[in-house]
């Protein structure tokens, strides 16, 4: 890796941990969610392999449904604490919330960041009675980098092929619906992404490779391996094309989606209902989206 590239990724980090601060300043976290920090689903001392959990603190002993909640950053950034707020609204709506940390890209491949998923999957599927969730309703949402590798992550569960392809022990979890905000789908476009990104996550030689038609993720394989999908972007979204071409291949294949397009506002940017949790249309946002899982619960 030319370190010119690595300067990028690293000042892209102290970057998002200086808006990290800041954000702190101004958002309080609420009094009605119980918050329980750094447990490990993995035990090799790697921070990376912790997540939080997040349940409404009046909700006694009631067995309730869990979301899993996966960050974004492009896959090189990013944490579960900065989407601490955005989980805490997940939960006010009446749900168990797993938020899952994972390695970051240069440090490991995209594959890694598969397989951390998957074991934290394990981890919360095995642990759910223990936080009085139903596992019988288990559902997960992931923004950009996280929606991303949330996509191919639950893929992995039905299509074993793809599995294999990444070298990635899959999960056994049952997801019944999966919420996709403002989704980083592709990677190899000929964009700012897909000119130096892909060799990162997948090695300098992945298109010799057995996962090389999995890269694409309109593979007909991969998409009839997902559960039901709510899609969110905006029109000032950057990435708002990639939400809408990867709807388009969701409809072609007849899986069962929802999209939600917000027009034209200036704070409605990529990923706004994670970056500003405190927005009517971030409310709106989580909202919809609850609704959409309740009647995946009922299909």
């Amino acid at each position: 890796m030319s370190h010119s590239i690595t300067d990028i990724f690293f000042k892209q980090r102290d970057d998002f941990f200086k808006e990290q601060k800041e954000r702190e300043k101004r958002l309080i976290f609420p009094d009605d969610v119980s918050e329980i920090k750094d447990i490990s689903y993995l035990d090799d001392g790697d921070k990376a392999h912790r997540l939080d959990i997040y349940r409404p603190k009046k909700s006694g002993d009631k067995k309730l449904p869990v979301i899993i909640n996966v960050h974004g950053g492009g896959l090189i950034l990013g944490s579960k604490e900065f989407n601490r707020y955005f989980c805490a609204n997940l939960c006010k709506s009446g749900y168990v919330v797993f938020s899952v940390e994972y390695r970051l890209v240069p440090e490991c491949m995209f594959y890694d960041q598969c397989e951390d998923l998957s074991r934290a999957f394990d981890f919360i599927d095995k642990n759910i009675p223990k936080y009085d969730g139903d596992k019988e309703r288990i559902f997960a949402a992931g923004d950009s980098g996280g929606a991303c590798l949330l996509t191919y992550t639950a893929a992995m569960i039905k299509c074993r092929p793809l599995a294999m392809a990444a070298k990635v022990k899959a999960a056994s979890i049952d997801i019944k619906a999966l919420g996709l905000i403002s989704g980083m789908f592709y990677t190899n476009r000929f964009d700012k992404l897909g000119l130096f990104l892909p060799k990162y996550l997948y090695g300098r030689d992945y298109k010799k490779s057995s996962y090389a038609k999995y890269v694409n993720p309109e593979n007909t394989e991969l998409i009839n391996a997902l559960p039901p999908c709510f899609l969110v972007t905006s029109k000032k979204d950057n990435l708002k094309h990639y939400t809408i071409n990867f709807t388009k291949a969701l409809k072609k294949n007849n899986k069962y989606h929802k999209l939600i397009y917000f027009e034209k506002k200036p704070e409605l940017t990529h990923a706004f209902s994670v970056f500003e949790p405190n927005l009517k249309e971030s409310i709106e946002t989580i909202r919809k989206m609850s609704n959409f899982f309740r009647h995946c619960e009922e299909k």
